[in-house]
């Protein structure tokens, strides 16, 4: 019997047992078991007492097969008082699938049944198709499962984080793959959480509800299992009742096959479960309709031109590829919602099809979701506990494991391994470990025999999947097998061995059990040796390496990947061991000689597709390798870097780097307020307030970054934004600046939760390393405690800093207190940067008595956005007549009004004044401060750079610094006036000043 006929019968039966309450159902066992006890098909009352639903239906068809079972079912309804379910049972027509002379799911008897009740109405239509897609829907296969092997999709299905971008939706390709963003998740490309049954509602964005919804998500992400729980949640009466009518799933796999022409009434019908749809009804309210279409990257390349023609009639009959973009552009149905899931490969490619979609991303599992994966997977608690707690303790394996294919294929490879007896083995740290932990799982000896079973014909199963990867191909028909050499031996071994599978709905087709095992084995292709004899010119590795070129958007990136892991040492080592695979010895040659083509190529610089590229060092897994690949760059750039997942494995990889001068990486996983805890948790998907420790990056991460401080000598500036270290990653990236071979000059820790406390370590390290010269701290709420701790150091004469930037750190006049003290015994301290930091008029006067001290050098000083009024001008002005060191001035931002300008001008009129930068946008003046300034660039020789952006100055004012700079002995050579409302007169005097100066750069 068809395999999908079982699948249909045993989710229909599994329906109608659910429908059971707990009562009826131990009934319905008492009687099932009366009933057979006489025959053949006995079921043991041991197994069917713990039974559930589902599980019953699978032992009834284990001992009774498919028509026995619904036979002996429909008679117990009936014998426990369910003449409703014994009437529907009788009532729908089960057997229409079958194929005409073919055996009925129900067998003749129940066949002939179907004719007893030949008065009954029929049900309404809708209730009709609900009934339909919760038989489609509710069971789903894992894909090793053993034939009439099912799971109920609600009780496997574990919920995934959602994220809507509020973005360009190109944004959304920057995360590609297995390894891609992580549950936690960046706002600062303004994404937030959203749930499934608000796919379609409105929001602040967009006040009408979203007609597109476009679903993305990595590889094994869970894209078509959410499709798929989507229809049953809507049949079950869950989801989008108030919505839509009528959901339809389209598989563009199955779209793929389709070479006759259809209509969308075609379509349509092809999704009703009876012969006739009610074509006319169903398209009455089109915007009650939502269409599915799962899978958009897995369509033939012709699907995504963009240019017409189109289909505009409903009715007419056209190509399926132009059909189902005439449906995407919404040339055809424009008012039916359409929901598309996607790899992000295609993402641009279907935006150009789309007008104003919403777009949603797929994280994958929190933490929390994870467990909960396990403990629905595995049915025993302890035994779920014990694997959980394996895994958890591998971080880079747990990490991995927010992926939910990863996470299934871990879960079923450990349960082999507790089934067979032996203890939880495998410490697994790449994707590629994964893989191939499954493999080998696939190729476990059968009881009896000592040696593994080997894959026949593995050089044309690597072939199959690179030639179906170049050719965007993951359905094959028999002729694409036996072009590759594989016969029907092959495919039966692959598919006993869960590497293949039929297609359910057309058993001439096969594929891979999922896309990225057809990645895997065509990364495969391209080491084993003789790989390439019989390839053509496109498939050598050469061109691999082209296409791909360091692109995480290319739809070869995961292949590249699984390259560069499956080259790793023991990998190989093993490969040719245990399973007589030989890799050729010049891939990883040729690699190397890349990679040094693309350094020479970029100016020593790695800052296009980073994150990706070292995504690829970190699967080999061999220091010496990384080393010789990073040694062609001076320069690392890494730009979001999400996960806990992507920080280990930057971290990894420059641990290795013996030349960069530069490291910058920067961080995207923490909200917008990360500095006060704040992070993604599961359940109510909202942002809760947590202690700054809570959510940390491993030490692992702090400890191979101190690594690279002590054993790159060259290294000289590193720059870490957004990544969560904490008081105890400080600790450790301390203890890195603090080696004698560190020599470092540039610290940037911005973002990176630190907290008062590390300030102390920070303080050590700071009076240790003689080279540090700047250090940027911004963004850290460590407060007045921190800055008490971090001025200790300041003021030690060992210490050598030269820049110090504090913004946004929450200090207030205290801080200045300290800073002061700093000031005044500091002699190498130039600049300094206090930028958004509620210091208020009283901070300024405490900072000014260390300003005014004899030994201050300070040149650069930023009060930008400190809470000052014109009181603080009067300190700053007394400042400026005594101190002849300070150069730039920034006091933008700060409500001084024209008073506060007239006390600064007292001080820049002073001779003692040499300050050539003032800067002073959005400080509330008007005209009146010009006539101040205009007066004191008549006196001041040395200020060169003035800016007024945002302020309200008018024409007036505007030309009274245009007279003063015409006059010759001016010396101002930068005046920017951006952010004014000025006539044409004005805009005439400022031309005219551009020509007769030049050199005057005058923004406006």
């Amino acid at each position: 019997m068809p395999r999908s006929m079982v699948r249909d019968g045993l989710c229909c039966l599994s329906t109608y047992l659910e429908e059971l309450e707990a009562v009826e159902l131990k009934k319905f066992k008492l009687y099932l078991g009366t009933a057979t006890e006489m025959g053949e098909g006995r079921i043991p009352w041991g197994r069917m007492e713990t039974a559930g639903p589902l599980e019953m239906a699978q032992l009834l068809v284990a001992h009774c097969g498919i028509e026995e079972a619904w036979l002996l079912a429909l008679s117990v309804f009936d014998r426990i008082n369910r003449k409703d379910l014994w009437e529907r049972g009788h009532r729908e027509d089960l057997v229409r699938d079958t194929p005409p002379g073919g055996p009925s799911s129900l067998g003749s008897q129940s066949a002939c049944s179907l004719e007893v009740f030949p008065g009954t109405p029929r049900k309404d239509p809708q209730e009709t198709y609900r009934d339909y897609v919760r038989r489609k829907f509710r069971l789903m296969e894992d894909r090793n499962a053993r034939l009439g092997e099912c799971v109920n999709l609600s009780h496997r299905y574990t919920r995934l984080l959602l994220v809507k971008e509020h973005s360009n939706p190109m944004w959304a390709q920057q995360k590609l793959v297995d390894t891609g963003r992580g549950h936690a998740r960046t706002v600062g490309h303004q994404a937030s959480l959203i749930q499934m049954e608000t796919l379609f509602e409105p929001d602040e964005e967009r006040p009408e509800p979203p007609r597109t919804v476009v679903l993305q998500g990595a590889a094994g992400m869970g894209k078509s299992m959410l499709a798929h729980k989507v229809m049953l949640d809507w049949a079950d009466g869950r989801l989008f009742q108030d919505r839509f009518d009528y959901l339809f799933y389209i598989n563009c796999r199955e779209m793929n096959q389709s070479a006759s022409e259809r209509s969308a009434q075609d379509l349509i019908s092809s999704c009703w479960p009876e012969p006739s749809a009610p074509l006319r009804e169903l398209v009455q309210v089109p915007e009650r309709l939502l269409f599915i279409i799962d899978g958009f990257d897995e369509l033939k390349p012709s699907f995504h031109n963009p240019q017409g023609p189109w289909c505009l009639c409903w009715d007419e009959k056209r190509p399926t590829e132009l059909l189902l973009r005439s449906l995407i552009r919404k040339k055809l149905l424009p008012e039916l919602s359409l929901l598309i899931t996607t790899r992000p490969t295609a993402l641009e490619k279907l935006h150009r099809l789309l007008e104003h979609p919403r777009h949603v991303e797929i994280l994958g599992f929190s933490e929390a979701e994870r467990k909960e994966y396990f403990y629905k997977y595995f049915h025993n608690a302890e035994q779920a506990g014990q694997v959980f707690n394996f895994v958890r303790d591998n971080e880079p394996l747990f990490t991995l494991c927010f992926v939910p294919l990863v996470c299934w294929v871990v879960c079923t490879c450990l349960k082999q391994q507790l089934e067979d007896g032996g203890l939880l083995r495998q410490t697994s740290r790449t994707t590629t470990a994964v893989y191939m932990l499954y493999l080998l799982s696939l190729m476990q000896p059968k009881p009896g025999s000592p040696t593994l079973q080997p894959l026949p014909n593995q050089k044309g199963l690597c072939s199959l999947a690179a030639d179906g990867l170049w050719n965007q191909k993951i359905l094959f028909e028999e002729q694409d097998l036996r072009k590759h050499g594989l016969d029907g031996a092959d495919v039966s071994s692959f598919l006993n061995m869960n590497i293949f599978q039929k297609d359910i709905n057309c058993e001439k087709f096969y594929s891979f059990i999922h896309l990225s095992f057809q990645e895997f084995f065509a990364a495969m292709y391209y080491i084993l040796d003789g790989g390439e004899s019989v390839s053509s010119p496109e498939q050598n590795l050469t061109r691999l390496l082209a296409e791909y070129g360091f692109s995480e958007r290319s739809f070869l990136a995961l292949t590249v990947r699984f390259l560069f892991g499956l080259l790793n040492e023991e990998t190989r080592s093993y490969l040719e061991r245990r399973l007589c695979w030989k890799v050729s010895p010049r891939i990883k040659v040729e690699l190397l000689d890349w990679i040094q083509s693309k350094a020479q190529s970029e100016g020593s610089t790695l800052q296009r597709g980073s994150l990706e590229f070292l995504s690829c060092l970190y699967e080999i897994q061999e220091e010496d390798f990384i080393q010789q690949a990073l040694s062609h760059f001076q320069v690392v750039v890494v730009s979001n870097v999400a996960t806990k997942m992507e920080h280990m494995v930057s971290s990894f990889c420059v641990k290795n780097c013996r030349s960069i001068l530069v490291l910058h990486l920067y961080g995207t996983a923490y909200s917008a307020d990360e500095e006060n805890g704040v992070r993604w948790t599961s359940g109510p998907q909202t942002l809760l307030a947590q202690s700054p420790e809570r959510n940390v990056l491993p030490d692992a991460y702090s400890e191979q970054l101190a690594a690279a401080l002590s054993t790159n000598p060259n290294l000289i500036e590193l720059a870490l934004y957004r990544n969560a270290l904490g008081s105890r990653g400080v600790k450790l990236l301390c203890q890195g600046l603090r080696h004698p071979n560190c020599k470092l000059q540039s610290l940037r820790l911005k973002r990176c939760r630190v907290s008062s406390s590390a300030c102390q370590d920070l303080t050590t390290a700071l009076i240790a390393n003689k080279n540090l010269m700047r250090m940027d701290l911004s963004s850290n709420g460590f407060g007045l405690p921190g800055m008490q701790l971090l001025c200790e150091g300041l003021r030690h004469p060992k210490c050598k800093l030269q820049m110090v930037r504090l913004r946004k750190c929450q200090l207030d006049a205290g801080a200045c207190q300290e800073m002061a003290s700093v000031l005044s015994t500091n002699q190498h301290l130039l600049e300094l940067d206090l930028t958004g930091n509620a210091l208020e008029d009283l901070g300024v006067r405490l900072l000014c008595q260390g300003l005014r001290h004899p030994v201050c050098r300070l040149r650069i000083l930023w009060l930008k956005i400190c809470h000052l009024t014109a009181n603080a001008c009067e300190n700053l002005a007394s400042t400026l007549r005594v101190n002849q060191s300070l150069m730039e001035l920034d006091l933008s931002l700060n409500d001084l009004g024209d008073p506060g300008v007239l006390l600064l001008c007292e001080g820049l009129r002073h001779p003692q004044c040499k300050l050539q930068t003032l800067r002073l946008d959005s400080c509330g003046l008007t005209a009146k401060a010009c006539e101040d300034l205009s007066s004191t660039l008549g006196v001041n020789q040395t200020l060169t750079e003035l800016y007024l952006t945002n302020n309200a100055l008018g024409n007036t004012g505007v030309r009274l610094l245009c007279k003063r700079l015409s006059h010759p002995g001016c010396k101002l050579r930068v005046l920017w006036l951006f952010g004014m409302d000025l006539n044409e007169m004005t805009h005439r005097r400022l031309a005219t000043l551009r020509i007769t100066k030049p050199y005057l750069d005058i923004g406006c």
